[in-house]
């Protein structure tokens, strides 16, 4: 009994010094901050991104004259709103505590160099600023992430799905878009449409400097009963002329307006490169129209209906690429900008008559 007990006790002197070293030696999780970010950088610093996902998947996002890009898609326009709000919340990210640290672990959660999610590469020109690695979700709106400078793996309030790393969908796909009252005319189906400005835009157009700064000089005027109908016609929007009608037609009501709508809020599906081919139907194209906005520019269309898949192609002439357009969208521009929508033919019955035999 007596020989036992100085074996116990050098045995636990040695547990004791092994747990003092592993101690010494382990990272020391309890230490750390839960509310220190999890990656050290300004985004202000950061023009170039590069988010690698499984098969190959990339996106390179670059910023050149405070406006990002795709260099790989010939410098196509991003969404530059998208990628600094990706910023913002990659900037804001804390880690919390660790939940792992072993290599082990690094696969176990897709946070290694070379199985993972998603792995993004923050950039200031030439110079590597920081590696974020994203992996498997432990619970909704959450994901296991580390960076390339630690081992320890955290769980983040972040999802994958925000952090595409398909170069298409952060594509600007506004790149289309018209403010509404930039368009001047509109020219399809034999006919030309043309707004009439509103009172209020006739003032601003004939207004000169000088008179504006008489106008500040005399006294505050009461609107009269016109000026109220004029400001009640400036709420209902601009009205249309138009040409190329035959005898008894008339422009429908509001329709040149719908299709200035359709063509000013235009978002394109994704884009399809600057070569033309020739399963984009653009030979016979399903509809073809120009527009002319108030500085005189004139932007013409060209829709075709792809022959080997579902939806369409749009070519527009103030860019070089082709566009896909989803068929939902092709097909409401295509019915908009049709004469039948556009026109009343003579003899149309559109309750005239019978509101004319009810005022009797």
């Amino acid at each position: 009994m007596q020989r036992i007990i100085p074996l116990l006790a050098a045995l636990l002197l040695a547990q004791l010094a092994l747990a003092l070293g592993l101690n010494l030696t382990g990272p020391d999780l309890s230490a750390e901050r839960s509310d220190a970010p999890l990656l050290a950088l300004e985004k202000t610093t950061v023009d170039r991104l590069v988010i690698e996902g499984p098969d190959e998947a990339r996106a390179v996002l670059a910023k050149t004259n405070g406006a990002w890009l795709l260099p790989d898609s010939g410098d196509f326009p991003a969404n530059g709103d998208k990628i600094e709000g990706l910023l913002d919340r990659l900037e804001g990210l804390e880690r919390g505590r660790a939940v792992a640290t072993s290599e082990e672990a690094l696969v176990r959660f897709k946070v290694s160099d070379e199985d993972f999610e998603r792995r993004i590469t923050f950039a200031a020109g030439d110079q590597t600023l920081a590696t974020l690695y994203l992996g498997t979700s432990p619970g909704r709106g959450r994901v296991h992430a580390r960076t390339a400078e630690q081992d320890a793996v955290y769980a983040v309030d972040l999802a994958t799905y925000e952090v595409p790393a398909d170069a298409a969908d952060w594509e600007d796909k506004t790149v289309l878009q018209i403010p509404k009252g930039e368009i001047e005319s509109i020219a399809v189906a034999g006919l030309r449409m043309a707004q009439v400005p509103t009172e209020k835009e006739k003032v601003n157009e004939d207004e000169t400097a000088e008179d504006r700064a008489a106008a500040g000089g005399s006294p505050k005027e009461e609107p009269s009963a016109g000026d109220d109908a004029a400001a009640a016609g400036d709420a209902a929007g601009p009205s249309w002329t138009t040409t190329g009608l035959a005898a008894g037609e008339r422009l429908k009501p509001d329709a040149a307006a719908e299709l200035a709508r359709l063509l000013a809020g235009l978002r394109i599906g994704s884009v399809l490169g600057r070569e033309e081919k020739p399963e984009y139907g653009l030979d016979k194209p399903a509809l073809s129209l120009s527009l002319t906005r108030k500085d005189g520019d004139e932007v013409t269309y060209r829709l075709g209906k792809r022959t080997e898949e579902e939806g369409y192609v749009l070519k527009v002439s103030t860019r070089p690429e082709y566009f896909a357009l989803p068929a939902f969208a092709a097909e409401r521009l295509i019915e908009a900008a049709s004469r039948k929508a556009l026109v009343e033919a003579p003899g149309a019955d559109d309750g005239s008559a019978d509101r004319s035999a009810a005022d009797g």
